[in-house]
């Protein structure tokens, strides 16, 4: 390749030297014919006699005659170096062709080899694939049993595939039964019935009272944050309607703080709506008298209602007893005077009766007595619970559930009493143990 471009380069540096050659020929040749005409112009302007013309004609041909012979020695010159330039080009252009046929030779070599290469590749692939598909045939015949187990194991899937297919289909049959049966349950366990709203709830027939879900639980004692409660659920039921009654179902109070039975007697004076008490099971002290001094109350034959002067604790000088002492006076003069006048006595005489009941001044009285000492409206014989549209669960029936509901205690720090404990433990407010104990008889027995 290097020796190709190095001749093309002689051959283009040639032609470029041939071309000045051929151009300083013409320009010598042109230099001459001038020179002729120089004398041609020249001689015939000076006049001579005819003898020098003859001269002039000899001077005019040996100068011819120099002329020519230069030029053919620069002729001869000139064609020496071009057939020497044209040697080189004939020299390089065979050295060319010589290199050419040598690339040819070399390209077929090659192609030669490739030709044999290829033709061995080939024969090594055919080799190779009659090996491969021996090996196959071997393969398969080796892998013929175990395509016939899997064949069998594929039935054998497809089947038991089946056999779960159904069985799923079963369980979901049978899932499905079950939650129509679960949501029939579920159902069952919810009236589809709305509460009774009876502007009288008292049928009088059955001495029957009929409550709503208007209704406003009051258990264990009376504190300023239940009192709050128990007035904005009044307030509730206000704005939702005012012209059927609010019950207030007192099921155990032992009373609480004066300010919040206050508060609650004012919220039930002043609603728009009546309010009613009922007293299932107990209620003493501030419950009793929000009881008596209610709008309308009712209680069972058995409840206890329980009536006692306010108690304190005193600590001080005497003039500091003593205006605590005028203190709860009035309160008691507030209070008391009213339950007084509502039962047509006066406070002394309710007072005197108060000791003469018990000398703590305790008066209680189940309900059938309360409504003839006017504590209590009317006596009932019987609830009925309206608004109770689904079935009770025994989780909210529990000792934690009754501290919370009832004591207004954090059950978490309340540690639930064994058997023998609720057997022997401290009664809660006017209740009795009655239950078959023969060790304890036998312990009172053996004292």
């Amino acid at each position: 390749m290097f020796g190709l471009n190095y001749n093309c380069g002689l051959i283009r540096l040639g032609f470029p030297f041939f071309i000045l050659l051929t151009c300083y020929n013409i320009t010598l040749a042109n230099k001459t014919k001038s020179k002729k005409k120089e004398v041609s112009v020249v001689y015939p302007t000076i006049q001579k006699k005819t003898n020098i013309n003859g001269a002039d004609a000899i001077s005019k041909n040996k100068l011819q005659h120099e002329l020519e012979a230069e030029n053919a020695l620069d002729r001869a010159r000139l064609e020496k170096q071009l057939s020497t330039i044209i040697a080189q080009i004939e020299q390089l252009r065979l050295k060319k062709e010589h290199q050419q046929l040598d690339k040819e030779i070399e390209n077929e070599n090659v192609r030669r080899a490739h030709d044999k290469a290829m033709l061995l590749l080939n024969m090594e692939q055919e080799k190779l694939t009659i090996e491969l598909r021996l090996a196959q045939a071997r393969c398969m015949k080796e892998m013929q049993p175990y395509l016939t187990q899997l064949t069998e194991l594929d039935k054998k899937i497809q089947l038991e595939k089946g056999q779960a297919q159904l069985l799923e289909e079963t369980s979901h049959r049978l899932k499905a039964e079950i939650e129509v049966l679960e949501a029939t349950n579920t159902r069952d366990k919810y009236i589809q019935k709305k509460p009774l709203y009876l502007k009288d709830p008292l049928i009088k027939q059955s001495n029957t009272l009929v409550l709503s879900d208007r209704c406003i639980e009051l258990n264990g004692m009376i504190t300023p944050w239940k009192a709050n409660y128990i007035v904005d659920q009044i307030d509730y039921f206000n704005n939702q309607n005012k012209e059927y009654p609010i019950f207030l179902v007192i099921g155990d109070s032992s009373g609480g703080y004066v300010t919040a039975g206050c508060n609650i007697l004012q919220a039930i004076e002043y609603s728009k709506a009546p309010v009613y008490v009922v007293v299932k099971s107990f209620a003493a002290s501030m419950a009793a008298l929000i009881t008596t001094l209610a709008t309308k109350s009712y209680a069972y034959p058995n409840a206890t209602i329980l009536h006692h002067q306010p108690a304190g604790f005193f600590y001080g000088n005497l003039r500091a007893t003593k205006e605590a002492y005028t203190q709860l006076d009035k309160i008691w003069k507030r209070l008391g005077g009213r339950v007084a006048k509502k039962m047509g006595i006066s406070l002394e005489a309710f007072n005197k009766k108060l000791y003469e009941k018990s000398m703590y001044g305790d008066w209680k009285e189940y309900g059938d007595q309360a409504k003839k000492l006017k504590w209590v409206d009317y006596v009932i014989h019987g609830i009925q619970n309206s608004a109770i549209s689904s079935l009770p669960n025994s989780d909210d029936y529990t000792f934690k559930q009754f501290i919370k509901r009832y004591y207004n205690a954090d059950p978490t720090k309340v540690i639930e009493p064994s058997a023998e404990e609720i057997a022997y433990n401290r009664l809660a407010l006017d209740d009795v143990n009655y239950c078959y104990r023969p060790d304890h008889k036998a312990e009172i027995m053996g004292k």
